[in-house]
């Protein structure tokens, strides 16, 4: 049975030979090892885990982020790809009914949305804001974001009302924390936007807190501002290049940029009768469009013609008729930035030529001033 006991010469007991064949079970290994290494075996075990634990969090993270910049390019099929991804993940890491879970539902329902596939999103957008109800203890803001996603979910539908009422709901659950009114003010401006409400879309643009202001809210916020000019809303328009020109003087100073959008300021400001800060707005724009391209480039021929007008209304005829003389020699040359269809005064026809024409209208009342 075990292994024999041969006395040796010396007359100690030898140890027990082990028998051949019988390696010692796992227990008596690691009680032969030691305290010492079963602890240093359990750590490693934990580390191994641990690791694991991470890379799965780095994935989700990854592939979310890659979610996220799908959708804000409009790639919405490759959004619902990532989104698939990291909603399974969060099944298996938080369960189907997690209010972390509801995040991703959110935003596998809204790729969906973006690709018009509203049948398939239904049952995600339900899925999303039911969690987010039997979930009292929410973070406000992420639960504003599932909110916001129904709201977007039923203008889709075309229910307006709806999608309002949802977005009343996203406010109050917000508990007014800045991080989200941001979010919440472009929401509004979008679902606005598509009921045809440009006025209400602007409002809300221009609620949006000067320092939550993104780069991309600088083309939404001229768009509305135009909109409202020729509604015959200055007083909404000025509102809006007024956010316009504050964020791209932040972002990128003393480029093209900032001179257009300070030209639109002093624009939108006449339209409203305030002369004289339309005045102090399109000399700094004058100047700072001469800075970027030179004195003689036909880029800034529309400012100077409005700041004209502007002059002529003070009552300084002398300041009118240098901006007019300039207009009036200025040629067309290639190369002009593109302004894109914000100008104010755009129209058919040669830019330039149009410039001029009212210019020498304008010179005629200066020599007669």
């Amino acid at each position: 049975m075990g292994g024999k006991l041969v006395r040796k010469a010396d007359g100690k007991r030898p140890k027990r030979a082990e028998p051949r064949g019988h390696p010692r079970p796992p227990g008596l290994i690691m009680g032969t090892l030691g305290p010492e290494l079963v602890f240093v075996a359990a750590v490693m075990a934990a580390v191994g885990a641990l690791s694991a634990s991470r890379q799965g969090r780095r994935d989700i993270v990854a592939t979310w982020r890659r979610g996220h910049a799908a959708f804000a390019a409009d790639r919405f099929d490759e959004a619902e790809q990532c989104f698939l991804l990291t909603l399974a993940i969060a099944e298996q890491r938080f369960g189907p009914d997690h209010w972390r879970t509801a995040l991703h539902v959110n935003a596998l329902a809204q790729a969906l949305v973006g690709q018009r596939r509203l049948e398939d999103a239904a049952p995600l957008v339900d899925r999303a804001l039911g969690i987010v109800e039997r979930w009292s203890r929410m973070p406000h803001a992420e639960a504003a974001s599932v909110i916001l996603g129904a709201a977007t979910f039923q203008s889709a539908l075309g229910h307006h009302a709806r999608a309002m009422a949802l977005v009343d709901r996203a406010r109050r659950a917000t508990k007014n924390e800045l991080s989200m009114r941001a979010t919440i003010e472009r929401t509004v401006a979008r679902l606005e936007a598509v009921a045809g409400h440009d006025a209400e879309a602007a409002d809300a643009l221009a609620r949006i807190p000067f320092e939550q202001l993104e780069p991309r809210d600088v083309r939404a916020l001229a768009t509305f501002g135009v909109a409202c000019l020729r509604d015959g809303d200055p007083e909404r328009a000025v509102r809006c290049f007024t956010s316009a020109h504050a964020l791209v003087e932040r972002e990128s100073p003393g480029e093209f940029a900032e001179a257009f959008y300070l030209g639109l300021l002093g624009e939108v400001l006449a339209r409203c009768g305030r002369d004289e800060e339309a005045r102090r707005a399109l000399e700094q724009a004058v100047i700072d469009y001469d800075a970027v391209l030179g004195e003689h480039h036909p880029a800034s021929a529309a400012l100077l013609v409005e700041l004209a007008e502007v002059r002529l209304r003070l009552g300084d005829s002398a300041g009118a008729r240098i901006a007019c003389e300039r207009v009036v020699a200025m040629r067309t040359i290639s190369g002009a930035p593109s302004e894109e269809p914000y100008r104010t005064s755009a129209a058919t026809g040669d830019p330039l030529g149009l410039e001029r024409h009212r210019a020498h209208a304008l010179l005629a009342r200066a020599r007669r001033g």
